[in-house]
């Protein structure tokens, strides 16, 4: 296999790749509210707690999102674009992991959107400033034991996601990942698996990548890419991931992954064992 990509940030490397937090994912729908910003509406659906969402064919009388950008040379890696605004907008398909940050909710959102004119657009979602048509229907893994909470990173000098405990919870049967630039996505996601016994799962989440290769050849060469997973599983050893990815140009692609795609700046994952069991050392 050729040398895989790397990307120089302006901190010192933290010692610590893969941070892991287990708890209990359990999967429900909840009524997301019109009337609220998306980020409201996901905060009162999940009464409070965290948890990863699933969003798809939604209504969105506002919608604005921005897409990765070059380095500003300001030290950062890689930056985002200017916001964009939809109106009468459709959200295709989306993931939102739900959080917190400064004691308050917040979300980290990638997805697929549609415009009133039917084109298909890709980026990150800022859910504060998005708004539904209607009130609807979505899935959610609601989590109990682990949230993310977002933190200052010193590596990348960028506010980011980590996984925090906030209980003991008693048969955890996931966990709540992040992984850190020039890190392996398929590598990490196996030794998560390993490590926590997880031999037939599943694999939610989001993140980005230094450029993004799929089966097959395709690729999206900008350095720094926005990918939201779909269709993800392990089983056994193997890990098959699948997903869409957007970098410099605006326009995106999706399928199956390569097995060599590298972390650019983070990767936010909920994995979960559908054996609803996870090795001892993992609630130790």
């Amino acid at each position: 296999m050729a040398d895989l990509p790397r990307i120089d940030h302006p901190g010192q490397v933290a010692a610590e790749r893969i941070s892991t937090v287990p708890c209990r994912a359990t999967g429900t729908h909840v009524h997301l509210r019109s009337d609220l910003p998306l980020l409201d509406a996901l905060h009162e659906a999940a009464e409070g707690g965290a948890g990863w969402f699933v969003l798809r064919d939604l209504a969105a009388r506002r919608l604005s999102f921005v897409r990765p950008a070059p380095a500003p040379g300001d030290g950062h890696a890689a930056w985002y674009s200017a916001p964009a605004t939809l109106e009468n907008a459709r959200i295709v398909r989306a993931g939102a992991h739900l959080g917190r940050k400064n004691g308050q909710p917040f979300a980290h959102v990638h997805g697929i959107w549609q415009d009133e004119a039917g084109g298909l657009h890709m980026g990150h979602l800022l859910s504060h400033e998005t708004f539904l048509d209607t009130g609807a229907e979505a899935e959610m893994w609601a989590l109990s034991g682990a949230r993310l909470e977002v933190a200052d990173d010193a590596e990348t000098e960028f506010s980011l996601f980590r996984p925090v405990q906030t209980e003991r919870v008693g048969h955890p049967n996931a966990m709540l990942v992040t992984i850190r630039p020039n890190v392996s996505l398929h590598d990490g996601i196996r030794e998560v698996a390993r490590l926590n016994g997880i031999v037939d799962g599943r694999v939610m989440g989001l993140g980005s990548l230094i450029g993004t290769s799929f089966e097959g050849g395709r690729t999206i060469e900008s350095y720094a890419t926005e990918v939201l997973l779909d269709t993800c599983r392990i089983r056994g050893d193997a890990v098959e991931l699948a997903g869409a990815s957007i970098g410099f140009s605006g326009g995106f692609e999706e399928g199956p992954l390569a097995r060599d795609n590298v972390v650019c700046v983070t990767f936010e994952l909920l994995v979960i064992s559908d054996t609803g069991v996870l090795a001892p050392e993992s609630v130790a």
